[in-house]
């Protein structure tokens, strides 16, 4: 008998993490439901194909809708992964920051996913599968001038908490920590420290992993495990440390 071979949904697959995760998963031979906001004729490669890629706007309130519409026009009523990765930001203080930037960053990091995940549990519970929520080591360590990036990683989290203790929705937070992405881009920190960041393809592989398995909750590497122990844990502390450097 054949494997079983899965249906996998990726938001934000178009670059970075989320690229680099649908070449991982298209090298297994899964069938791809490739998730971004770019127009598909932009999109290089052989990856991105009319057959598996839906083109929608996850900061608009009908993405949810727009989804659906696309898983249904090409007969997919289960997902055996509905991986939630898209994500946005901006570098600066809350008091700078634009209005429109943190109704962006709201809309895509937080309300897509809460939309998308109330949308896709019958497709998901179809399969059996699971809901993977992307989340950051941000939601629990003090990222200054990162706020409102970080306050929508923090909701996600509690979001997938609370979906586990209901029992009917199975899924997983996994947070990883800064990672070579056009995010830092776009969000305007162009910091030197960025360039030593892991690569995506590498911190994809990890997540991939993890999503293998059956823990809740996931940090991806030791450093990051740590950060985000210190960051819940020793608050206090953390706090006071950061507040004395940034003197």
């Amino acid at each position: 008998m054949a494997p079983h071979r899965k249906t996998v949904l990726i938001t934000g697959a178009t670059d970075g993490i989320g690229r680099a995760l649908a070449e991982i998963y298209r090298a297994r031979n899964e069938r791809l439901v490739l998730v971004g906001r770019r127009p598909l004729d932009s999109l290089a490669g052989g990856l991105f194909r009319e057959e598996a890629y839906c083109e929608a706007d996850l900061s608009e309130a009908d993405c949810a809708e727009k989804v659906c519409s696309f898983l249904r026009s090409r007969r997919i009523d289960a997902l055996d992964l509905a991986i939630q990765n898209a994500a946005t930001g901006y570098y600066g203080t809350v008091a700078d920051q634009p209005v429109a930037s943190i109704r962006e960053i709201v809309a895509v990091n937080l309300l897509a996913p809460l939309r998308l995940t109330h949308a896709l549990v019958p497709y998901v519970n179809n399969a059996r599968g699971k809901h993977v929520l992307i989340g950051s080591i941000a939601h629990a360590f003090p990222c200054p001038e990162f706020a409102v990036y970080a306050a929508t990683k923090e909701a996600l989290d509690v979001f997938g908490r609370n979906l586990r203790v209901e029992g009917d929705v199975n899924v997983q937070v996994i947070h990883p920590g800064a990672t070579q992405t056009g995010i830092h881009r776009k969000s305007g920190w162009q910091d030197e420290a960025s360039k030593a960041l892991p690569p995506a393809e590498q911190v994809a592989r990890r997540i991939s992993r993890a999503i293998d398995g059956r823990r809740s909750v996931v940090t991806i590497g030791l450093r990051n495990s740590s950060l985000r122990f210190c960051g819940r844990y020793c608050e206090g502390a953390i706090e006071a440390l950061m507040r004395w450097r940034a003197r």
